[in-house]
């Protein structure tokens, strides 16, 4: 059973970051249509000589200082570390493999390993990144426009969004379109942040205080806040009001395939496929097409297109692209019903293992091996999860109720999905609040039936 579920990120609404949050169109725009058959068409200018090697900076402000001095563009990763996901991409960057070197040397590079610290007016992360993400990349003008981003992830896998290949090549229009002299006139990359006085972080957040009651174990041993825990904090404050709303309110970061495009992984803009009775069959964009603009913003690989669409219309709506065919500039409207921004959700750490919802009261649901499925009769495509509680068993609700780990799981409600691990968490979460009452089905070892009672805990588990 897939789960799909809207999502996307709510922000209290007595916390604003004062910076770019939305697309909203400059003066000038309003005046008059901008120049698309220039700003993505061929590229004037020349790179500069590059740097001689790769040099990763660890201090943000200085390398802003740096890029303005050199005229060069700002190239940002933030990557948590003790998280697994996107490990192998993260080495490759570091590395320069893959044509990245060569690329990367035109850039003032900058890595940070903590999103405590975050400039929020550089980094609005609320509606620039995928905080469920472990690795995202921000590419900068000298002034701190964004030009660009850089990440993705779904439930498949770490690699099926994003590639060395693809960096590169978003990368490479990034510096095409950066010293193109024509940039400035054409003022199609927001406003530049206003960096004076004392920076907002994420460790300023109005939900941080309530949010740390739950646990918050890394911000305690080390005083490392993960990106997907800054994801949490951002919602808290809704929560906190029982304002949230599960079925609207985790409508975030939609594919291209919400909207029938499905891109090139490699090539980040261009159409592989359309997917019929789609916006973008509606529209008139076909397999070959390149997506140039959506909205104001001019793209730059699929995270960039993510980003409009993170950002766009939360139900029925329009959003204006332009696209080559072949060498004709065209434009559409994508039309959007409601419901489009649907998604998995299941791998995502803020919802399996975050502040929404209720905890399902034991540690972690493991996967029940096919020949033990078998041996007790459970039907395939069914819930079958075994239960893990780890150290301190006795603590879990689900303990007390009567649940041991030799037992199997294989209804929740009345309901049977074939979900386990993270999958299974975010269904729960989804599913019910702390408090509920719970009931699952269990079978024994020798495949005895019984039913197991407990109220549903608030998130931290015990």
């Amino acid at each position: 059973m897939k789960l799909l579920l809207a999502l996307a990120l709510l922000l209290a609404p007595s916390f604003m970051v004062p910076a770019f949050v939305a697309d909203p169109p400059s003066v000038a725009a309003t005046q008059q249509e901008k120049p698309w058959s220039e700003i993505l068409g061929p590229a004037q200018g020349a790179s500069p000589k590059p740097f001689a090697k790769v040099e990763w900076r660890g201090d943000v402000r200085k390398a802003l200082d740096e890029a303005q001095k050199t005229g060069r563009p700002l190239f940002v990763t933030i990557r948590c570390l003790p998280c697994k996901q996107c490990s192998g991409f993260d080495a490759a960057v570091l590395e320069g493999g893959d044509g990245l070197e060569g690329v990367l040397s035109q850039f003032v590079t900058v890595r940070i390993t903590s999103a405590s610290d975050l400039d929020l007016r550089l980094f609005p992360v609320e509606g620039w990144q995928d905080l469920d993400l472990s690795w995202w990349g921000w590419v900068f003008s000298p002034e701190g426009r964004i030009y660009s981003i850089f990440g993705g992830k779904d439930q498949v896998s770490d690699a099926t969004r994003i590639s060395p290949a693809a960096l590169k090549k978003t990368l490479e229009r990034v510096l095409a379109h950066h010293y193109d002299p024509r940039r400035a006139a054409w003022d199609i990359d927001g406003p530049a942040p206003e960096l004076a006085g004392k920076a907002p972080t994420p460790m300023g957040l109005p939900g941080l205080e309530s949010w740390k009651k739950r646990g918050a174990q890394s911000l305690f041993k080390d005083g490392c806040l993960h990106c997907h825990q800054v994801n949490e904090v951002l919602r808290q404050p809704a929560l906190d009001a029982r304002t949230f709303d599960k079925r609207k309110d985790l409508e975030v970061w939609p594919l291209p395939e919400n909207v029938g495009i499905v891109l090139d992984r490699d090539d980040g803009l261009l159409v592989k496929k359309v997917e019929p009775r789609s916006a973008a069959e509606r529209a008139g964009i076909k397999a070959g097409d390149r997506l140039g603009a959506a909205g104001d913003r001019k793209l730059f690989g699929q995270a960039d297109f993510r980003g409009v669409l993170h950002r766009g219309p939360k139900g029925a709506g329009k959003l204006e692209v332009r696209y080559w065919r072949g060498e004709t500039l065209q434009r559409a409207e994508l039309e959007f019903r409601d419901g489009w921004r649907a998604t998995e959700l299941g791998w995502r750490k803020s919802i399996a293992d975050g502040n929404i919802g209720a905890h399902p009261g034991f540690a972690w649901p493991m996967e029940l091996k096919p020949e033990q499925r078998k041996k007790l009769g459970i039907a395939s495509g069914s819930m079958a999860v075994k239960p893990w509680f780890g150290k301190e068993a006795e603590s879990w609700p689900a303990f007390k109720a009567g649940l041991r780990e030799d037992d199997t799981i294989v209804a929740v409600g009345g309901q049977s999905p074939d979900l386990t691990k993270a999958a299974f968490m975010a269904w729960f979460r989804l599913q019910f609040e702390p408090g509920d009452s719970i009931q699952l089905t269990v079978r024994d070892a020798r495949g005895r039936e019984r039913q197991v009672r407990y109220e549903a805990p608030a998130p931290g588990g015990h």
